[in-house]
């Protein structure tokens, strides 16, 4: 597994002092390095990509999703493609999410704050850093901003200029946002919400901003989440989200402790603050009972989490022809089962986190669709769900028995 150092911040003493000395997992290895300080310095020298004004509306409707005014849906393209990121491709993706999120709606009576993964889903964490194809020994794919997905060594090589077109791209999309009258100007409920998994910190440290409350945050999104390959509390991406004043969500799988959860918990929502801190969990159908005792723990402690149900990654299987599939039927299944386990150990299950594209793909398995090859499987790393087959996960979202809408 990569463990690089973190990027040299010069330009930017706070940068600095967050990086020094910390382990950074599942960062690229680039074959050469002396690229990055212009890369660096480039990225800081941009205009944010986000207001902080906006990032603390954010926070402050999560902080009323907290106490049950609201549902949550985050949802979007596993790796987001900077090819991707034209007005068009954005008005379909927004249009899913709005679809999506009426559903939702209708199910639990309650407004959803639609947040998309998008304008920065750009980087993937994978399990292995080299995979074998054609007989040929490659890099993995770990998203546009690294490498090409193209089974080739030129390709596969890391190029640190591409990080460059990661934020011409996210641009686009967050103009593209604010152009369909979601983005800055609209009413905060109406809004898209831009998020994605903080992972490539050459991308993320540069673009962190001091505001006008004397704190900092990310300008590269609204809301970043740390994914289950990076959450160590003592490692970079925790200690980097505890120094933002950004929300920030976390993801939990299975083999979480109690320990663990605590700790991250400590680290990024040290002063128990509602809205602060949401923990996704990415547990898998078999597994949901799982997060019971990590709820309680946490409620315990005093955090006042959002728990969202991540019902994709834990979720995960490979075809005889070794194809990565998700069956919508354990999806369905996980959604159901976290909402009761969450409510029934105190917690709040605000809403699902779901990897979904407003193409007719066939990556997972069901609603009339079964992964196959071809050109109805389009995954470069994880299987989304079609449109068809995000609206009846969404349908199976509800509030637990009792719950107030």
């Amino acid at each position: 597994m990569s463990r690089n150092p973190l990027p040299s911040a010069e330009h930017d003493p706070l940068i600095a002092s967050m990086v020094a000395g910390l382990t950074a997992r599942q960062q690229p290895q680039w074959p050469d390095r002396s690229l990055l300080p212009q890369v660096h310095d480039r990225l800081a020298g941009e205009p944010p990509l986000v207001s902080y004004d906006s990032v603390k509306t954010l926070g402050g409707l999560l902080a009323r999703a907290a106490e049950g005014e609201f549902c949550l849906l985050q949802a979007g393209d596993c790796v987001e493609l900077t090819t991707e990121c034209e007005p068009r491709d954005i008005a379909r993706k927004v249009e899913m999410l709005d679809v999506l999120g009426d559903i939702m709606c209708t199910s639990s009576g309650l407004p959803v704050l639609r947040v998309g993964r998008i304008a920065g889903q750009f980087s993937k964490p994978r399990s292995q850093d080299w995979e074998t194809v054609y007989e040929d020994r490659l890099p993995v794919f770990r998203g546009p901003v690294v490498n090409a997905p193209d089974p080739h060594l030129t390709a596969r090589t890391p190029d640190p200029s591409r990080i460059l077109a990661g934020m011409k791209a996210a641009r686009c999309a967050v103009t593209a946002i604010d152009g369909l009258g979601r983005g800055e100007g609209a009413p905060p409920e109406d809004r898209v919400w831009t998020s994605h998994e903080a992972l490539l910190l050459d991308y993320e440290l540069p673009q962190v901003r001091r505001h006008g409350e004397g704190g900092s945050y990310l300008a590269s999104t609204h809301w970043p989440w740390i994914g289950e390959r990076t959450r160590r509390a003592d490692d970079a991406h925790v200690r980097l989200m505890a120094e933002l004043d950004n929300p920030v969500a976390c993801k939990i799988g299975p083999e979480a402790t109690t320990d663990e959860v605590l700790a991250v918990c400590a680290v990024l929502d040290p002063h128990r603050t509602p809205g602060r801190l949401t923990l996704i969990a990415r547990f898998g159908a078999g597994e949901v009972a799982r997060v019971a005792p990590l709820v309680r723990a946490v409620k315990q402690a005093g955090h006042p989490v959002l728990w969202m149900c991540d019902p994709m990654h834990g979720n995960t299987v490979k075809t005889p022809d070794g194809l990565k599939t998700r069956k919508l039927d354990a999806i369905m299944s996980e959604i159901r089962q976290c909402v009761d386990v969450v409510s029934e150990n105190s917690g709040r299950c605000a809403g699902l986190h779901l990897e979904a594209s407003p193409d007719d793909i066939s990556e997972c398995d069901g609603a009339g669709r079964s992964p196959e090859p071809g050109p109805g499987y389009r995954s470069l790393c994880d299987p989304r769900l079609s449109l068809v087959q995000a609206v009846a996960a969404a349908a199976h979202w509800r509030l637990p028995v009792g719950a107030a809408a």
